[in-house]
Order: C-alpha cells, then sequence, then structure tokens
C-alpha cells in the first residue's frame, strides 16, 4: 500500500470538505456549523500528517506555545488539544507502520525513557494518598497526555531537517506572539488582547509604592510564566545568531531577540531576568567561550549596567530587588511582599513533604492541603488555596521522594545524554553543523530550569516540548552515527 500519492484520500477529504461546509453554512445553529468545520479540517490533518508526519509536530508545537485550547476553553468552546494529541499520534503512528520508519537504536535515550516512565508512575501511585482525587486524576491524565506529546514528536521527526523546521517554528511562533506584546508596549492599548493570544497585568512592581505597570503575560495570561517561555526561545537564538550561516537568518535572529528582550523586560519578571542572566552567561562563557575576547566581555558587562542605569524607575527596582535575594544573613527575603509570600509557600511544601516522605500529598493536591499546613506553621494569614511557587518545591510535597528522585534522574539523563551526544559528534566533520543545536537545547532547558526555581508545573507542557525535541535529536544522531558505521563496516568486508 503507498500513501504517498493516494488521490483516492484527497478526494473522499474533499467530498466531506464539501459536505461540512455546506453543514456550517446552513445549519441554524451556529455551533454545529463551526463543530463541523472545526471536524472536517481535523480529517484533513489527519491526512496530511499521514503524508508528511513532521507536520504533526509543528501542529503540536503551535498549539502548545499559542495555548490555543485554553483560549477556546475560555470561549465556552471544548477545547482541542487533547483531541489535537490524538490524531496527531494515530496518524504518525499509522504512517509510521506502514513505512516501518519507527525510531530505532534506543540505547542513548533508554534511561531518560526509563526516568519518564518512573515520574509518570509516581504520580499515579500518589493518587491512592491524595485528598483531592479529581485534581490527582486531572495531574496524572495531562501528564500522560504530555507523553503522548512527547511520542508523536519522537516519531513524526524522522529527518534532522525536519527537526531544524520544527525548532524555527517554536523560535517563531514564539516571536509572532511578542509581535502583540509589542503592540501594547508601544500603543498602551490593554483593552486588544488579540483573542487571548496576548494579554496584559495591570499592577503594582515596586515595593511601598502606588504606582503600576504593564506586565506583558503573553498567551498563559501571566507574566512570569511567558518570561520562562521567551527565555527559552532566546536561548535557541543566541546560538542561531553565533552560528547561522545564512545572513538573512543570521539578521533575523538579532531581530528576534531584541524583540523578544522588550517584551521580557516587560514582563516584570525577575525570575525570567535572572534566566536570562545565566543563559548568557552559560553561552558566552562556557559554550561559546571563544566567540567573545575577555576585552568585549567586560565591555558587555559595563554597557550592561550604563543601561541599567538609564532604565526607568519600575524596571530598576525589579533588578535591584534581586540582591536581596543574595543578602548575607538570609534577612532580605522578608523585605520583599511577593519574595516572603513565595518563601512562606515554599516552607509550607517542604513541611508537606516531611510528613509524607515516601508518596507527598498526592499530585496536584499541593493547593488542596496549604491551608492546613499554613495553619500548623503559622506562616501568614492568608485564605484559600495557594501555588507552590516552585517546580522543585511541588514535586517534592506532591509526589515525595520516589517523584523527586525519578523527576531528577530524568533532568541528570537528559543533559547528560545531551553532552555525550555532542562529545559523540565533536570530531565528525559531517555533524559539524548539528552541535550548535544541540548545545542550545542544552542551555534552553536550564535556564527553563532556573526559573523553574521560581514558578510550579502550571505550564510544564512547554518544557515537554523542549524535552522532545532535545531526545529527539539525541536519537536522530545516533542513527545517523549507527548507518555510517554499517556503511564503513560494509566497505571493510567487500
Amino acid at each position: 500500500m503507498t500513501l504517498k500519492n493516494n488521490d483516492i484520500l484527497f478526494l473522499l477529504a474533499s467530498i466531506l470538505l464539501a459536505i461540512g461546509s455546506a453543514i456550517a453554512v446552513t445549519y441554524p445553529d451556529p455551533k454545529v456549523g463551526i463543530y463541523s468545520v472545526v471536524g472536517f479540517w481535523g480529517l484533513i490533518a489527519v491526512l496530511a500528517i499521514v503524508i508528511k508526519p513532521s507536520f504533526g509536530a509543528i501542529v503540536l508545537i503551535i498549539a502548545v506555545f499559542t495555548n490555543i485550547s485554553s483560549h477556546l476553553t475560555d470561549a465556552g468552546y471544548p477545547g482541542i488539544i487533547k483531541p489535537l494529541v490524538a490524531v496527531a499520534f494515530g496518524a504518525v503512528v499509522l504512517r509510521n507502520y506502514y513505512t516501518v520508519q519507527f525510531p530505532t537504536d534506543r540505547k542513548r535515550t533508554l534511561l531518560i525513557e526509563v526516568f519518564l516512565v518512573a515520574y509518570f508512575l509516581s504520580m499515579a501511585v500518589s493518587y491512592l494518598v491524595a485528598k483531592d482525587k479529581n485534581k490527582a486524576l486531572d495531574a496524572v491524565v495531562d501528564l500522560g497526555k504530555d507523553m503522548v506529546i512527547i511520542y508523536t514528536i519522537l516519531f513524526s521527526l524522522r529527518t534532522w531537517a525536519s527537526w531544524k523546521q520544527s525548532v524555527w517554528v517554536l523560535i517563531i511562533t514564539t516571536a509572532a506572539l511578542c509581535l502583540f506584546g509589542l503592540y501594547h508596549i508601544v500603543t498602551t492599548d490593554y483593552s486588544q488582547d488579540f483573542f487571548g493570544l496576548d494579554t496584559v497585568q495591570v499592577e503594582g512592581v515596586q515595593e511601598n509604592s502606588d504606582s503600576t505597570s504593564a506586565r506583558i503575560s503573553g498567551p498563559v495570561h501571566d507574566p512570569n510564566f511567558w518570561a520562562q517561555i521567551i527565555v527559552v526561545a532566546m536561548s535557541l537564538l543566541l546560538f542561531r545568531f553565533i552560528h547561522e550561516k545564512q545572513i538573512s537568518w543570521k539578521i533575523s535572529s538579532v531581530f528576534m531577540m531584541i524583540l523578544l528582550g522588550i517584551v521580557l523586560l516587560n514582563t516584570y519578571s525577575r525570575g525570567g531576568y535572572l534566566s536570562l542572566v545565566i543563559v548568557v552567561i552559560l553561552t558566552f562563557f562556557v559554550y561559546e567561550r571563544n566567540f567573545i575576547s575577555p576585552a568585549m566581555a567586560v565591555l558587555g558587562i559595563l554597557v550592561f549596567f550604563i543601561i541599567l542605569t538609564f532604565l526607568p524607575a519600575n524596571f530598576r527596582s525589579r533588578f535591584e530587588s534581586l540582591l536581596l535575594i543574595s543578602s548575607s544573613d538570609g534577612s532580605g527575603v522578608y523585605q520583599d511582599g511577593s519574595l516572603q509570600g513565595r518563601s512562606s509557600v515554599m516552607l509550607a511544601g517542604l513541611t508537606m513533604f516531611a510528613r509524607n516522605p515516601l508518596l507527598g500529598v498526592g499530585a496536584g493536591n499541593f493547593q488542596a492541603n496549604y491551608q492546613e499546613y499554613n495553619q500548623i506553621l503559622g506562616l501568614e494569614f492568608e485564605y484559600g488555596e495557594r501555588d507552590p511557587h516552585s517546580l522543585y518545591t511541588q514535586i517534592l510535597s506532591e509526589t515525595g521522594i520516589l517523584g523527586t528522585l525519578s523527576f531528577s534522574g530524568l533532568i541528570y539523563f537528559l543533559l547528560t545524554g545531551l553532552s555525550k551526544t555532542i562529545k559523540s559528534i565533536k570530531n565528525v566533520p559531517h555533524f559539524k553543523s548539528y552541535i550548535p543545536w544541540v548545545m542550545s537545547f542544552q542551555v534552553s532547558i536550564i535556564g527553563y530550569l532556573v526559573s523553574a526555581t521560581f514558578l510550579h508545573n502550571a505550564y510544564i507542557r512547554y518544557f515537554w516540548i523542549l524535552f522532545a525535541l532535545a531526545i529527539t535529536s539525541m536519537q536522530l544522531i545516533d542513527e545517523e552515527l549507527s548507518s555510517i558505521a554499517s556503511m564503513h563496516k560494509e566497505k571493510a568486508l567487500s
């Protein structure tokens, strides 16, 4: 059976699409019409993914990074991410079944995948001790859905060219969303949210001040999480700026970095600022230390502080408040209301772990247990549920030592696996251009994990996209290395 040129499938799809369009136009209930069109376009998407599997990865990346499913839910329509994942996964499996293109030789990613499964199992087991079973079940199902996304990307990107294309889609999607943020910054028109693709939070960012600032919140409607995502794209762009050979792409990378930098600044996210600083240090002083001379590095630091001096007070105060964290006696945290609140929440999470060390309080159950532990510790006079404000505190408190060890193992083997991949191709001329791509993912993952110190897992699906692309790069390089080794062996035997 040949799927590549199957005209019957296209003819059938055209007929069904025409029927769906007719229903959409004539049916009195507008929602039925919308659902019909969506359904039939879904069929077209299935056919497109079967014919070109990388299209499935691209669709999922765009859907996740635009947060489109949440916007539809907010508008009263069903979310599309779960059916989209099912459609993409099914179509990719169908295609790979007929063409025998499933990934092979999984030695490099095996331990990573083992720890991923172990993390899923630790969350599933924590359901047994959860106070709120529904939230625990939702957390387990969400991770299961994210794992399907991971394998959809792994199965659909079967060439290095399609992998690079998907990374560019991630970068360009983030940059396109930042254009909406730039519109808000330039026009100060905050009523326009571009169908939820970019929102603004107007709130105070200076301690003991009545002044307010507009914080760009992107499609996730939270400036701190949006900053975390921008830093990921900035990490990838830094390496494109350094290594991109096509001058048009190099210039485009510069403009996109400027755009992302402006929007990141206007998120007023201290975690985002800190993550970007660490990303820049890693890029230019560890991974690309030969790119700039010591004199250029000193000049860059001086320019940074000069720019910081001339920034408006709201921006400057956010940078300066980071110094509170580094106070020698630790009292600086209590001079900032936001930092004090976060430290209190983290202490509550650590207490949950101390009292439930093996399984934690249950996946997704930090909020349900917060007030109980807040009263035990007497930390603050706030009622209602609170977020953990740290991915690591959340994993400790909700899944205990089992979840923490499995997630830590996953991260350790992911980063070391990328390092081993770089080492394996370092002296192979054919793979020279691959190295910066792999290094950029190491840096972007580290940048994400740094900001995760101050943010919980509300939008962790962005991390799983990074994770999927990272292990896919390792898989593709291993397959190419194996293919080259086999060719050399055959030549030697002949």
